[in-house]
């Protein structure tokens, strides 16, 4: 079987599902394997988000116009 077939058996199978303990490990099993886009970052890439938003906690920020302004 390829991949979508599969994956459409297991959407059947999970709608049929009437064990809400059952849903519920399958809920914690998708989380436990989600990948957070963070962990892929670097250290420096993180660093520079951390600062931009410590700037707009300050109400350090600028209006997109103005900047694509500049630039053009």
């Amino acid at each position: 079987m390829d991949i979508q077939t599969e994956k459409y058996a297991l959407i059947e199978y999970i709608t049929q599902i009437k064990d809400m303990s059952l849903v519920d490990k399958l809920k914690q099993f998708v989380k436990a394997n989600e990948q957070d886009f963070w962990d892929d970052l670097t250290e420096s890439q993180r660093k520079e988000i951390r600062q931009g938003i410590d700037q707009l906690d300050r109400g350090e920020k600028f209006d997109y116009e103005d900047v694509m302004a500049k630039h053009r």
